[in-house]
């Protein structure tokens, strides 16, 4: 005698599983991928944070990872975080970006974004996301203004002058 059915099981579980999710009342959601830049260059890291109003009054931040050290990223002078939220019911959606204004390699590292309902006091914490600042291949070059060409011109230019000159 079968005491469950296979689909109802299965059902069950699904339920069980959605019912653990909302319980959570907080995920953190963005992109996998490595970001490479130039160092220099503008770069914007995208976290979502989706939560429930009902069951989570939420505060959320960016944390820069150095090493095994977690440190908040607090420097107005380097890095602009910008909050854009949205919502559809009891249902909210916050937009975190970092923004760096000008990368530098030491910008490279381990980046987290985490949330925190501050009722509960459950967290929700994205994975990691790797920021690879690459050199600038032509920093410390110095580009001349005049050719080689252009030198040449300016030497005629003054050879005529002063000819014109001792004619007068």
């Amino acid at each position: 005698m079968q005491i469950f059915h296979p689909t109802s099981v299965f059902l069950t579980m699904v339920v069980l599983c959605s019912l653990l999710s909302s319980l959570a009342g907080v995920r953190v959601k963005y992109s996998r991928e490595t970001v490479t830049k130039t160092e220099g260059q503008f770069v914007s890291l995208k976290c979502e944070v989706q939560y429930d109003i009902q069951n989570c009054d939420i505060v959320s931040n960016w944390w820069y990872i150095n090493g095994n050290e977690l440190k908040p990223i607090t420097d107005p002078n380097h890095y602009l975080i910008t909050v854009n939220e949205t919502g559809k019911n009891q249902l909210r959606s916050r937009n975190l970006f970092l923004s760096f204004y000008s990368l530098s390699l030491k910008d490279s590292g381990q980046y987290q974004c985490d949330a925190k309902c501050l009722n509960s006091g459950t967290e929700g914490k994205g994975h990691l996301l790797y920021l690879d600042v690459k050199a600038d291949p032509n920093k410390g070059l110095q580009v001349s203004t005049w050719s080689g060409q252009l030198k040449a011109d300016e030497a005629l230019l003054a050879l005529s002058a002063m000819l014109f000159l001792s004619r007068c």
